[in-house]
């Protein structure tokens, strides 16, 4: 699983810590999908109860392509959520904080533990009764890069500070 990681790590460099990104990244394609396997079966028992039942047989086909329709881009919503989750690696090393996004294309994202001036997370009310947030990476020219949608961001954060104050070495 990580071994775009296992590959990039110095002699002396050990993972500290493991961040991984949320299961709420799966909600839109599942909800999604729900709505459009719910409007299907059920598209001419909808037609029906909302237009009468003979026009069901007509406008029931029509719901039911549309529902499809939505069923079948939920699924590829799932897909490119299990896509992003598998091909995501997030890790603080005693020396470096290591981002690696993308499957077919790969983006990265190194900085050296002693160019980071500061780390925040952003939690929204449901990110906070879920558990899931983001975190803002400072680093030393005064970028600002942020990680969307980690599990724990608090313990990311600590993670990542006890790596600068313990683990510049």
């Amino acid at each position: 699983m990580m071994s775009y990681l296992t590959k990039m790590l110095l002699p002396d460099e050990r993972i500290v810590h493991i961040a991984t990104l949320h299961w709420i990244i799966f909600v839109p394609g599942m909800a999604l999908t729900a709505v459009g396997g719910i409007g299907g079966l059920y598209s001419y028992d909808i037609v029906g109860f909302l237009l009468g039942s003979n026009i069901a047989p007509l406008l029931g086909r029509i719901v039911a392509g549309i529902s499809l329709v939505f069923a079948l881009a939920g699924l590829g919503l799932l897909m490119g959520a299990l896509v992003r989750q598998s091909s995501t690696e997030l890790a603080i090393t005693n020396r470096r904080l290591i981002a690696k996004y993308g499957f077919i294309s790969r983006s990265t994202f190194e900085i050296l533990i002693n160019r980071v001036t500061g780390v925040n997370f952003d939690q929204t009310i449901t990110g906070r009764l879920l558990g899931y947030g983001t975190v803002l990476v400072h680093g030393a020219g005064g970028d600002i890069s942020p990680f969307d949608g980690v599990t724990n961001p608090q313990l990311f954060q600590r993670a990542l500070m006890d790596a600068l104050t313990h683990g510049q070495g």
